[in-house]
């Protein structure tokens, strides 16, 4: 869909559904209409001052009610200001649930969120991850939906789950011409080698979680195949070949409540992960793990805070390996509450101790009336080398309007 188009398409969707957006009954079905509109600009601080994203896009949600049964879909309208192509209409979320009394049953486009962790992934593995704006969106637009069977069935003090993803489904890199491209690394590279779309090639996924008066603890298991492909040259070319693996991933987590503070961690074991070479014409089978300890802290008057340490660590390291051997990185955020709480200021820091890099981000969000809200805030790069200061050059500041209806 062309841009001017999908742009009017929006407004009059909007109109439309702001009006109309209500629970209504339509030949003995009950049919639940929401949404929200959204338009979202950052700006480059740094030279040439460059839009680094621009978009308007309002989401439609429906759910209809019937019995034991229910069906949810969510569908985003989207025009993209400096990503022209990927303009037009997608579906963000679409499936059925049936609930029975001690167990329930949801088929179809879902997002799956495993863990406990802010703004970092340990076991939450299952939804792979959106990364053409690198995470500078909310992590909620980061996840990216599976086609899945999900069952879960309860018990007096837990819940247990069982996933089925019949075909796989890879990550989103930035394109070469994006400012956040990493080197020659791009979705572009991505189209070869990857996993068939067969039944033999699907994702399994097993969690228990146990809930205990004041204590929660989840155990996890994930066969699955790495969301990015690993890379290696051929025959010293320059040309980059994408290779995809199976991968086993064992998880735990657990929080504990003591008096207004929340204790919490995750642990996740991969089995099968792979590393470049020095050459980058091979790659080293390793094993790895993952780990974070965290605290969240409410204090009182409005006040949140919260602060985690996680660790990355190559199992039986090799001189071989082209990555470091361990990465240590703590985020610490916080937030408050002001104006009978329609003015929200909060913060978040990044801080990778290996590369002494950083991403600092700063935001307010301020609720002008009932459904509408305004949103100003900041992303700082710090560093010479790593993850975060790589993008040095895009620290960005942006705006933000939504309403929901």
């Amino acid at each position: 869909m062309r841009p001017n188009k999908c742009q009017a398409y929006i407004v009059f969707l909007y109109l439309l559904l702001a009006s109309t957006a209500h629970a209504f009954e339509f030949s003995g079905l009950e049919f639940d209409l929401s949404g929200y509109l959204e338009t979202r600009h950052c700006l480059q601080v740094k030279a040439p001052n460059d839009w680094l994203a621009s978009e308007t896009m309002a989401r439609l949600e429906t759910r209809s009610f019937k019995d034991d049964w229910s069906l949810f879909a969510a569908m985003n309208f989207s025009a993209n200001h400096t990503r022209q192509d990927e303009s037009g209409i997608s579906v963000h979320e679409a499936y059925i649930d049936y609930v029975a009394p001690s167990w329930d049953l949801r088929l179809g486009r879902q997002i799956i969120i495993w863990g406990n962790s802010d703004g970092v992934r340990i076991t939450d593995n299952i939804s792979p991850s959106d990364l053409s704006e690198y995470i500078t969106r909310d992590f909620d637009e980061i996840r990216m939906a599976v086609d899945a069977l999900k069952f879960r069935f309860f018990g007096d003090n837990g819940t247990g789950e069982l996933i089925f993803i019949p075909f796989f489904k890879q990550g989103i890199l930035p394109g070469k011409d994006s400012p956040w491209a990493v080197g020659n690394i791009a979705n572009e590279t991505m189209d070869n080698n990857r996993p068939d779309k067969t039944i033999e090639n699907g994702e399994l996924g097993a969690k228990y979680a146990l809930f205990l008066p004041g204590f929660d603890m989840g155990l996890s298991y994930f066969y699955t195949w790495n969301d990015f492909p690993y890379y290696t040259r051929n025959n010293g070319s320059r040309s980059l070949n994408p290779e995809f693996h199976r991968l086993h991933i064992f998880g735990v987590e657990f929080s504990r409540l003591y008096k207004d503070v929340v204790f919490r961690g995750e642990a996740a074991f991969s089995h099968g992960n792979r590393y470049g070479s020095g050459a980058m014409d091979c790659l080293v089978k390793k094993d790895q793990i993952k780990w974070l300890l965290g605290l969240d802290w409410s204090p009182g008057n409005n006040w949140s805070l919260s602060f985690q340490v996680t660790e990355d660590r190559i199992l039986g390291f090799s001189d071989r390996i082209q990555q470091k051997e361990q990465s240590t990185m703590v985020t610490a955020s916080i937030s408050k509450k002001l104006f009978r709480e329609k003015l929200i200021l909060s913060g978040m820091h990044y801080f990778n101790l290996n590369e002494q890099d950083s991403l600092t981000r700063l935001s307010s969000e301020y609720q002008v009336m009932d459904g509408l809200s305004l949103f100003l805030g900041t992303d700082i790069f710090q560093g010479c080398t790593g993850s975060f200061g790589r993008y040095t050059e895009n620290t960005q500041v942006w705006v933000k309007a939504k309403y929901n209806f």
